[in-house]
């Protein structure tokens, strides 16, 4: 647009901030951006600031402009590129899964079988978090000036690493999404993997994308359709390792899909799960704490969250000897200090900074996406059910966030643990 036309967007812009900053889903942002740009602006008695920080805050709001802008273009690329071809697998309904969690309060469990619940919030999600998060549907940490991918590849390498296992091993991703972390580890270690899960179009779109990759890669990735509370048709005692990339979460009973990793691994195998947990941090007394959760249980179709004490109990109950355990993303503090940039930071209110800006998931963008893509759909270029399902994201990834910025829960708790020889 500026390039087409830089007349008329430059003297566009303001005119379209001011009819949609009276908007009530704008009315966040605009407090965020009076937070941002003048931060010290209450006292109007004060000296005048200085210019350096006259032109910082200039910058600021200019940066929250732009972002604006290439919120509409985010909004009108989903259309050009056919993201709402495929969006919707089954005509899943978002209104009938949120009522799915109608009732849930805090740290709630919903009423529904778990693995219903992930089908269907998967075929709502998959899109989405393809588009704003790319292939792999995890979190991990890196230094504050490396990009996204980057703590993608940490987390990835750190599995491959803990999992101990060579080419061609035989190795399970249980709850695979569309393929991300296996691809990963394949790139490692050259293991032949199999992920397993409960979405349909999962299968179909990590299909797709592995076929675009090398023969060595397609020959070691393949998927399999799988409830992994209770998996059919696999060898017992077979698997020379198994890993869980953040997908546990999904089920309240996770002693019974480790009970299915426990069968289906080798004696000496090893098991490593990433696992969402609740931290010393998390108190369920605390108002605010409940609404960011109940965010995160609705947002992520997430059933109930352990502590740490509880998830590791359920992996002792499911035979499993646990050799290691640790939150991983405290590794990111160890490494870089003052430079790491943590999990939940994307999602949270900041400064862009190109170095490591992912665009389609800063707040300033997500935000304002509902309203965008609901005017879209208004005119029928989009169905309604896009827009509402852009709400229902961005409940999840600000009550998730939201959880990482107190300290109240990790997605990445890793637990090491092997199958007994005997």
């Amino acid at each position: 647009l500026a390039q087409d036309q830089p007349r008329e967007s430059s003297a566009r812009i303001p005119l379209l901030w001011s009819c949609l900053e009276g908007w009530p889903c704008f009315g966040a942002m605009a407090a965020q951006r009076t937070e941002l740009v003048a931060p010290g602006a209450v006292n109007q008695s004060k000296a005048a600031q200085s210019s350096e920080a006259k032109k910082e805050k200039s910058s600021s709001w200019s940066m929250f402009r732009i972002l604006f802008v290439l919120a509409i273009g985010v909004g009108l690329a989903m259309v050009k590129s056919g993201f709402v071809i495929s969006f919707t697998p089954g005509d899943e309904d978002v209104t009938n899964f949120s009522k799915l969690y109608g009732g849930v309060k805090g740290n709630d469990q919903h009423s529904a079988y778990d693995a219903d619940v992930a089908r269907s919030f998967y075929n709502l999600a998959n899109e989405f978090y393809e588009y704003g998060w790319g292939d792999s549907f995890h979190f991990g940490f890196r230094r504050k000036t490396e990009p996204h991918s980057v703590s993608i590849r940490n987390s990835q390498n750190f599995i491959a690493q803990k999992l101990m296992v060579g080419d061609m091993a035989n190795v399970l991703d249980i709850g695979c999404g569309i393929g991300g972390p296996m691809r990963g580890v394949v790139r490692a270690t050259g293991a032949n993997v199999t992920g397993l899960t409960i979405n349909p179009y999962q299968i179909k779109r990590g299909r797709e994308i592995t076929s675009e990759l090398s023969p060595w890669m397609q020959a070691r990735c393949h998927f399999s359709l799988q409830d992994y509370l209770k998996v059919e048709g696999l060898p017992e005692d077979h698997y020379d390792g198994a890993f869980y990339m953040e997908s546990s979460l999904h089920c309240e009973n996770r002693t019974q899909t480790f009970k299915e990793a426990f069968r289906l691994l080798k004696p000496g195998a090893r098991l490593v799960a990433m696992e969402y947990l609740t931290l010393p941090g998390w108190d369920p007394k605390n108002a605010e704490h409940q609404e960011l959760m109940r965010q995160h249980l609705h947002g992520n179709g997430a059933a109930k969250t352990p502590s740490i004490e509880e998830d590791l109990a359920m992996v002792r109950a499911a035979g499993f000897e646990i050799i290691e355990h640790f939150d991983y993303m405290d590794l990111g503090n160890d490494i870089y200090g003052e430079e790491n940039w943590p999990w939940w930071a994307d999602l949270q209110p900041h400064m862009p900074d190109p170095r490591r800006l992912l665009l389609p998931a800063h707040p300033y963008v997500r935000w304002m996406q509902p309203t965008i893509l609901g005017a879209l759909a208004k005119i029928g270029l989009l169905p309604e059910n896009v827009p509402k399902t852009a709400s229902v994201m961005n409940e999840g990834a600000d009550g998730l966030s939201g959880l990482g910025r107190v300290g109240a829960l990790t997605p990445q708790y890793y637990i090491g643990a092997r199958k007994p020889l005997k």
